[in-house]
């Protein structure tokens, strides 16, 4: 148990940092962020604050800010702060003052800088790390993201801590994208992660969860949205929130908590704030916004806009609702107009279901109706009247105008009787049925209030008007205000209208003769007022008609009709379709009574538009043309009108239009007649241009504009007038009229605009005197509308007035846009020019207008230009030169070669003034390159002339411009050019591609890859067709255009090296060329290991056929090279007067080897000659023109062994990739014709060939065997021993891998190999190849070699004897022959007997002793293990015993590994073999263990050393050891008797030996098998006894010789395990026990007596007899009274081991012992007393007792 203090010092073991703990120091200090841990451990303090100091003050440089740091974390004293001396409260200081560091660097962790700043905190304030970053940091890897999202998901103070600091940086204003990033997707990860996980268990558990989460995020949320500095922040906010509401079940209270949370400081971040407001919303039941939601949502500019984008992907009908809901819950406030404005464009921008629709429009009708809003605010504004029309509006819009009828079809009862009028209006009336053709009779309403509000209306009526016969002047009138309120007020009751229709100021009974009572009613349904209004207007006309006679001609009501009929309400429509029936009969009788009618007057005429030229201009219809109309076009389409408000446009222009007669003959009626069409047209379009009914000409002239003419009369001639009206009364007046009568006067211009049409002179000249009026600068509406017209009708305008207006547009965009409120002219003429498609004549003018460069800013002689100070362009003219370039580049129809030429003239003269004034123009260049490649590339058969084409300029660019796109831009126009006219740029292109490679080439993007491939793809295949058409050697041309791809070769980037220099090859032909390139790209980058392997790679890309013409016609280009007069080989190898001729085709030829010693070239070639045989065939040719250069090569340089080697290489990389008869074939050819070097390398070639090929195919070893002849013959013909001896390893290679397939064909090579000129031959390196070549053969050969054994077995054996004794064997030439003495032995043992096996192993044996090496050891214990298991016993036993002494006279080794012979031997024999030999094995025993007499009686300077002796006897007791396990009681028995009975029996001398080594083997016969053999002691116990009983040993071998026997006993005495007990016989027992006990009192001459010790326990252990036990304990304890300490001392020792032994069995002899071990605990010899104390206590230990008592 630990002690106070222990644990006291534990404590402060674990909680301190141990200041002498080195080690962990040391750990601590090398954890750095820049060094590895190994360096970083040998920096001290300075040395690292120094460099981390140099990065803080880059860091002060780049931001002023860090220099706040100076006295802290930089300061010279920060490199004595140590954290672990500091206190709490002063390392919670450093952590703020490191935390706000790390804030500050976070952003610039990528720069060198920043990483040394932070290598400073880490290394010497070592901040501390979270717990599960600890793996991540001893492994330096960076933490999985998940594992970071559990963590912050699990750990509640790692979340605390992330958002803290985060939020910290962020209010500090030093937050950057990645840490906001970081921070936002691992917050709503683990956010996800703790709400899933929250759904676990009941219901009151989730939400308890639920709200836990909620609580623990809320607060960092609501911070983070409260900072405006960090809108990234916000963002990542607004992310959590969505995934917060998607997964919890919110209070209303919160979501609108949360509302107003989003909506806090959000400017900036509206989008995504919206999105998320959105989610909010969609969760919310409550559709009413929270106040500050609804004002911060107000204020968002183009909230609409982003709306219907989100409504793409989010559900954002909830929001739209309760934002409409809540401006109408404001109205009756100032800014109700903006309200209702806001809710239109909401209702229409269709972001809602009907349903919801349904809702707001609920809610608007109880507004509309309601009483609360009666009290108007200060400005007066209806909004009561207002939101009625916008629900007019509403149910009339193109996008939401179904929706709200449907809705309103929809509405229940309580919500329709809320406005039954306005129902009615807006013609939805589910009860009602079908309506007539006439008005049904409206029922009076009996309400007070409203009669007496129409009669203070009508009595403010004048009751006579002077002066007005018609209310459709275009002068005010003062009596159409008062009328207009009293009949809206009297459209409420039938009885009121038939009032109102009576007042006399209407003068009714003069209906029919002047046009006040008329005009006022079509001023009323052509207005601007409710539909029911113009419903009853029409109506009354319709009762008025209906009850008096109609005696004029009303057609001045027909257009008015046709506006009516075109009104979007069906109501209005029926009303007029009513009026057009009342009206037909007056026009029905016409054809009985002509002459009458045609006498009726026309009212209105010369008064309906007032006295003056309106009227006088109407174009009036005769009355057959009215007629026609009425009863032929518009009764019968009546029922259409009615039913499609746009069918009355529609029937107008099918019927006016030139193609009506066509569709009336397909429809099979007829319409209006072909000779009253014109006129109704000129009536039509002269109402239109007269009518003061803004509204109406909007309506009517949509319907006439398309119509271009009928017969002669052109449409836009009857509506010039009205333009020209429109363009001289000017914005102001347009607009005051149509604001009165509630037209989109945008809308109204861009119809009047659309009258010009482009044929038509004089609209398009009112046009364009619209856009030149400087008036007009401030009416933009108008200008804009003839601008957007002139855009529409640019393409059918005529050239020269395209020309025209094309000029004057340029003038107006190049106007100064902020002089004189030009900007909007400007703007729109720079939109019209870029929008049309500008003809080519158009751009030519462009052109010539724009401002010449060409001497720009200086004048005077040409040496003034030239050396006067440099000119300058004004801005006005850069900017037109840049507008009319650009649009020439984006004109679409340019073409034309002046147009070309001029543009080529424009890049001249900025060349010029870029040299004159250093001034670079990069963008006008582009602008000019561009527009020539588009007017090339519409014009692709074009015909170019010289002139107009200016390469040189192009190639000026390539070569100077700074600007990588003019570059890039250039190049492909040349590519075009060389495309289209090749002959025009080749001889300037040339010089590109030298630019190129220092400038295009050499970039990484994408682009500059294309441009250099459209270069190369356009300019080179023309460059290569050129030079071909000259038919003369076009080296020249292209050793020059490949040099630059050469030279460019570092500069282009390597991925995109092999596709370029491939397409380049492809060009120049791969056949023709190829090798020009290899050539050339070595020259230029002779050291470049890139460049080299790139060649290799480029090489691969080729079929084999060219490979080959590569290779021929690269050794052609080096023979070439070597002539006194070199032809095409001076445009490649460059002549370097430093460099000899050979030391250049020596560069040549090792570049060419390196290159096809690639395994890519050797497999194709290898697979191009096996696929196909026709193929093989046809390459066949070029390999021999080949192998012949190479020879020819060699042969030329005889005294430059390197160019041999180098061809050498070569041919062995080419043959050796052909198939194995294809090679064999031609080295046969080759082996004829060539010399003896040659043949050397031929067969050297193919000897590597043989041992490399894996092929075993018939063909293969078919071709192979057949050679074997030829091979013959070069080893009897050949006197070049290189030769020879190689192909004897070719012979090898073929007899090894294919000579089982021929027996007959190696037997006759083997007679060759065999004979003098092979194994006799006088050359050792001839002889070790034969001797390797024979063990192949013999392997093969097997029984078929025996007649060959005698003569080359004898052969080798004599010269290997002789080779030893003479000192002179190598080691090759002793393996090769123990190689063939190894095949001999394992394919032909039995032809190995007798006098050749006893000179084997002599051999062996001297092998043995000269000591050649651990290889030549090994090869020749493997032909010793061959002779033990391949000869037969009775050989292998003579053998032995007759090199026994050879063996022991050769050494140790040798006598081992004969010893080995013996082992092996007997492990393959069977025991009944070996029981047949116990003679011979007896005969072995005795020589074996005779070794130690024969060595050491006497001792000479040959004989072996103790060790030796001792191993070779350890090795024969192996042997014996075997030979026992193999044999028999019965056969060993009388065996180990003889070897007892031989050794005793010898001199005295000799028999110390033998019985040494006998009694070890018996020692270990013991020891191994145990009991087996423990009744085999009775053969040795008189000998043994024999031998202990001799005096006192004094030598070393006597000594010896006790020691084995004594151990011999002691091993016998421990596995004595027989059920009788041997050792418990008194016979056996006595004479051993006597001389064991005898040998303790002779304690201190004997060799051991803790041997002696041992033997006695172990034969007490055996005996297991009480008696014996006694005897023994009598001699011991007698031994304890011994005059000699030495003695006692054993005896005592002696007594210790067997109590320890025995234990209990022992101590029965206790009180026998007792009187002796009290007699020595009073010893005068201090080590007896001590050891007795120690006897007593093991005895104390066994018994459980003390001896005390006893002892007393």
């Amino acid at each position: 148990m630990a002690t106070s203090l222990a644990q006291q010092l534990a404590h402060i073991r674990v909680h301190s940092v141990s200041t002498l703990d080195l080690k962990a120091q040391k750990k601590a200090h090398s954890k750095s962020l820049l060094f590895d841990t190994h360096h970083a451990a040998t920096q001290d303090y300075d040395t690292l604050f120094q460099i981390c100091y140099e990065g803080w003050q880059e860091l002060c440089r780049l931001d002023s800010r860090f220099t706040g740091f100076a006295g802290s974390l930089f300061s010279e004293q920060s490199k004595q702060e140590d954290r672990g001396q500091m206190t709490a409260a002063q390392n919670k200081d450093l952590d703020l003052v490191l935390e706000d560091f790390m804030g500050l660097v976070g952003s610039r962790l990528l720069l060198k800088p920043a990483l040394k700043a932070v290598e400073w905190l880490v290394r010497r304030f070592r901040p501390v790390a979270f717990k599960f970053l600890q793996p991540y940091i001893q492994t330096s890897t960076n933490p999985p993201r998940h594992t970071v999202v559990y963590t912050v998901a699990h750990n509640q103070d790692f979340y605390n801590i992330f958002s803290i600091y985060t939020l910290k940086v962020c209010r500090c204003e030093q937050q950057y994208p990645v840490l906001l990033s970081f921070w936002s997707s691992v917050i709503s990860e683990a956010v996800s992660l703790m709400l899933n996980q929250s759904r676990l268990g009941r219901l009151e558990l989730q939400k308890q969860n639920q709200e836990d989460v909620l609580r623990r995020i809320m607060p960092s949320l609501a911070e983070g949205l409260a900072m405006r500095q960090s809108q990234d922040l916000r963002i990542g906010c607004y992310m959590i929130l969505t995934i917060v509401t998607s997964k919890c079940n919110l209070s209303e209270e919160l979501l609108a908590a949360l509302m107003d949370m989003v909506v806090y400081r959000w400017h900036g971040v509206t989008h995504a704030g919206l999105i998320c407001l959105v989610i909010l919303c969609q969760q919310r039941q409550k559709l009413k916004l929270p106040k500050k939601t609804f004002k911060a949502l107000v204020v968002v500019g183009n909230l609409v806009d982003d709306l219907i984008q989100l409504s793409n992907r989010y559900n954002v009908e909830k929001l739209v609702l309760s934002l409409v809901l809540g401006f109408l819950r404001r109205l009756g406030q100032a800014g109700d107009a903006d309200r209702l404005r806001f809710i239109r464009v909401l209702l229409e921008a269709d972001l809602m279901q009907s349903s919801l629709v349904a809702v707001a429009l609920t809610y608007m009708l109880r507004l509309s109706q309601g009483t609360k809003l009666l009290h108007q605010p200060e400005d007066d504004f209806d909004t009561q009247s207002a939101l009625a029309d916008l629900i007019l509006c509403l149910a009339d819009s193109e996008t939401v105008g179904s929706i709200i009828r449907l809705a309103l079809e929809e509405l229940d009862n309580e919500t329709r009787q809320l406005d039954s009028n306005l129902l009615r209006n807006t013609g939805v009336n589910k009860d009602e049925p079908k309506p007539p053709d006439v008005d049904v009779e409206m029922k009076d309403v009996d309400d007070p209030s409203v009669a007496a509000q129409f009669e203070v209306l009508a009595s403010r009526i004048p009751t006579r008007t002077a002066f007005e016969m018609s209310l459709l002047t275009h002068t005010d009138s003062y009596i159409l205000g008062s009328l207009l309120d009293a009949f809206e007020a009297a459209c409420r009751s039938q009885k009121h209208l038939d009032a109102f229709s009576e007042l006399s100021v209407l003068r009714k009974p003069l209906s029919m003769v002047e046009p006040l009572y008329v005009s006022f009613f079509v001023r009323v349904w052509c207005g601007h007022h409710p539909p029911s209004v113009r419903v009853s207007a029409i109506t009354a006309l319709s009762d008025s008609f209906r009850a008096e006679k109609v005696v004029s001609d009303i057609q001045v009501l027909l257009p008015y009709i046709l506006y009516s009929l075109a009104d979007p309400f069906p109501l209005v429509r029926r009303a007029a379709a009513t009026l057009v029936l009342t009206l037909a009969p007056s026009y029905r009788g016409a054809d009985s009574q002509r002459g009458d009618h045609s006498k009726f007057p026309i009212l209105g005429k010369g008064q309906i538009y007032g006295q003056g030229k309106e009227s006088e201009d109407i174009a009036w219809l005769p009355w057959e043309a009215v007629v026609s109309f009425i009863k032929d076009w518009l009764v019968p389409q009546l029922e259409e009108f009615r039913l499609d408000a746009d069918q009355v446009g529609r029937s107008v222009l099918d019927s006016l239009s030139a193609s009506a007669e066509r569709r009336e003959v397909e429809n099979g009626h007829q319409k209006i007649k072909k000779s009253f069409r014109a006129s109704i047209l000129t009536w039509l379009c002269s109402h239109v241009v007269n009518t003061p009914l803004y509204a109406v000409k909007q309506r009517l002239l949509p319907m006439l504009t398309p119509i271009p003419r009928v017969g002669q009369v052109a449409t836009v001639t009857l509506l010039t007038p009205m333009l020209a009206a429109t363009i001289n009364h000017g914005q102001d007046h347009l607009e005051r009229s149509c604001k009165k009568e509630h037209v989109d006067v945008s809308q109204y211009i861009d119809l009047v605009m659309a009258i010009a049409t482009p044929d038509d002179k004089e609209s398009i000249r009112l046009l364009q005197g619209c856009i030149n009026n400087p008036q007009s600068t401030a009416e933009p509406l108008l200008h804009g509308a003839a601008f957007r017209r002139l855009r529409n009708v640019w393409s059918l305008l005529r050239p020269q007035m395209q020309v025209a207006l094309g000029r004057n547009m340029l003038e107006l965009a190049m106007s100064n846009p902020d002089s004189n409120g030009a900007n909007s002219k400007h703007r729109e003429a720079t939109d019209t020019l870029r929008s049309v498609s500008l003809s080519t004549d158009t751009l030519q003018a462009f052109l010539q207008d724009s401002p010449s460069f060409l001497d720009s800013g200086l004048t005077g002689t040409a040496k003034r230009r030239r050396t006067g100070t440099p000119p300058r362009i004004s801005g006005d003219d850069t900017r037109k030169l840049c507008f009319v370039l650009e649009l020439v580049e984006s004109s679409t129809t340019g073409v034309g070669t002046p147009l070309l030429g001029r543009l080529f003239k424009v890049m001249t003269e900025l060349q010029g003034y870029k040299y004159r004034s250093g001034i670079e123009l990069h963008y006008l260049e582009l602008l000019a390159m561009n527009s020539i490649r588009s007017i090339l590339k519409r014009s692709a058969d074009m015909q170019i002339e010289r002139n107009d084409v200016r390469v040189d300029v192009l190639v000026d660019c390539v070569r100077n411009s700074s600007d990588p796109h003019v570059q890039q831009t250039a190049l492909l126009l040349v590519s075009v050019l060389a495309s289209m006219a090749p002959e025009l740029i080749l001889h300037d292109v040339m010089p590109i591609f030298t630019f190129m490679g220092s400038s295009v080439m050499e970039r990484t993007d994408d682009y500059s890859a294309y441009v250099v491939k459209q270069t190369m793809d356009s300019v080179i295949p023309r460059i290569m067709n050129s030079l071909r058409k000259r038919h003369r050697d076009s080296m020249a041309g292209v050793s020059e255009l490949l040099l630059s791809f050469a030279a460019a070769f570092e500069h282009i980037p390597r991925e995109r090296r092999l596709t370029l220099f491939r397409s380049l090859v492809e060009m120049i032909g791969a056949d023709e060329f190829f090798f020009a390139l290899l050539i050339l790209l070595h020259n230029k980058l002779p050291h470049n290991k890139a460049a080299l392997q790139f060649s290799v790679d480029l090489l691969d890309c080729y079929k084999v056929e060219t490979q080959f013409q590569t290779v021929e016609r690269y050794l052609s280009t080096i023979a070439d090279s070597l002539q006194s007069k070199p032809t095409f080989s001076v445009h490649l190898v460059a002549n370097d007067p430093s460099r000899s001729s050979e030391e250049r085709v020596t560069d040549l030829l090792s570049h060419l080897v390196f290159l096809l010693k690639d395994k890519r070239f050797v497999t194709g070639l290898s697979q191009s000659f096996a696929s196909d045989r026709s193929r093989s065939e046809h390459l066949r040719p070029a390999l021999s023109r080949i192998t012949y250069q190479a020879l020819s090569l060699s042969r030329r340089f005889p005294q430059r062994p390197e160019v041999t080697r180098l061809c050498q290489d070569l041919l062995s990389i080419l043959l050796g990739g052909l198939p194995m008869e294809d090679y064999v074939t031609t080295l046969e050819n080759l082996l004829n014709n060539a010399d003896a070097e040659t043949c050397f390398d031929a067969l050297s070639i193919f000897e590597l060939r043989l041992r490399d090929d894996k092929n075993t195919a018939a063909p293969s070893h078919k071709a192979c065997l057949d050679f074997l002849p030829r091979l013959s013959s070069t080893l009897e013909e050949s006197e070049h021993a290189p030769s020879r001896r190689t192909a004897l390893s070719c012979l090898d290679h073929i007899v090894e891998r294919f000579g089982k397939k021929n027996i007959d064909a190696v037997i006759q090579a083997t007679n060759v190999v065999a004979g003098a000129r092979c194994l006799g031959a006088a050359t050792e390196d001839l002889r070790i190849t034969s001797l390797l070549c024979l063990s192949t053969i013999v392997e093969v050969l097997q029984d078929e070699f025996i007649p060959f054994v005698p003569r080359t077995l004898l052969n080798t054996l004599d010269n290997l004897s002789s080779k030893l004794d003479e000192g002179d064997c190598g080691k090759r030439l002793h393996n090769a022959a123990f190689s063939f003495f190894s095949a001999l032995l394992l394919y032909t043992p039995w032809a190995v007997t007798g006098p050749d096996l006893d000179l084997l192993l002599k051999v062996c044996q001297g092998s043995a002793n000269a000591n050649l090496g651990e290889e030549c050891s090994v090869e020749r214990r493997a032909t010793l293990e061959l002779v033990a298991k391949q000869i037969g016993p009775k050989e292998c036993f003579a053998t032995l015993h007759k090199t026994w002494a050879n063996a022991m006279a050769e050494g140790p080794e040798a006598l081992k590994e004969q010893l080995s012979i013996w082992e092996n031997l007997v492990g393959r024999l069977s025991t009944s073999t070996i029981g047949r030999e116990s003679d011979a094995i007896a005969r072995f025993l005795t020589k074996a263990f005779d070794l130690r007499r024969i060595q050491f009686a006497p001792r000479t300077e040959d004989s072996y050393d103790d060790k030796e002796v001792e191993e070779a006897e350890n090795a024969a007791n192996v042997v014996a050891l075997a030979l026992v396990t193999r044999i028999n009681d019965t056969i060993f028995r009388p065996i180990f008797v003889q070897l007892v009975e031989w050794a005793a029996s010898s001199s005295a001398k000799a028999r110390v030996h033998r019985q040494t080594t006998i009694y070890k083997f018996f020692a270990q016969l013991f020891d191994r098998f145990k009991s087996i053999t423990t009744n085999y002691a009775a053969l040795i116990i008189e000998d043994a006894t024999e031998i202990l009983k001799r005096p006192i040993p004094t030598e070393q071998a006597s000594k010896l010789l006790w020691e084995k026997v004594i151990q011999t006993l002691q091993k016998c005495f421990k596995h004595d395990q027989d059920v009788s007990g041997f050792w418990q016989s008194p016979t056996h027992f006595g004479p051993v026990s006597e001389v064991l006990l005898d040998q303790l009192k002779h304690a201190i001459e004997i060799p051991s007596i803790d041997e002696v010790i041992a033997s006695i326990t172990e034969l007490a252990v055996a005996a297991d007899s009480a008696a014996h036990h006694k005897t023994l304990n009598i001699a011991v304890l007698g031994y304890m009274r011994s005059a000699s300490p030495a003695v006692r001392l054993a005896a005592v020792h002696c007594q210790q081991s067997l109590t320890a032994r025995l234990g209990e069995e022992w101590l029965v002899l206790l009180p026998e012992m007792l009187p002796f071990i009290s007699e020595l605990q009073e010893d005068d010899d201090e080590k007896i007393e001590r050891e007795t104390l120690a006897w007593i206590k093991k005895i104390e230990d066994v018994l459980g007792e003390s001896l005390t008592p006893m002892l007393q």
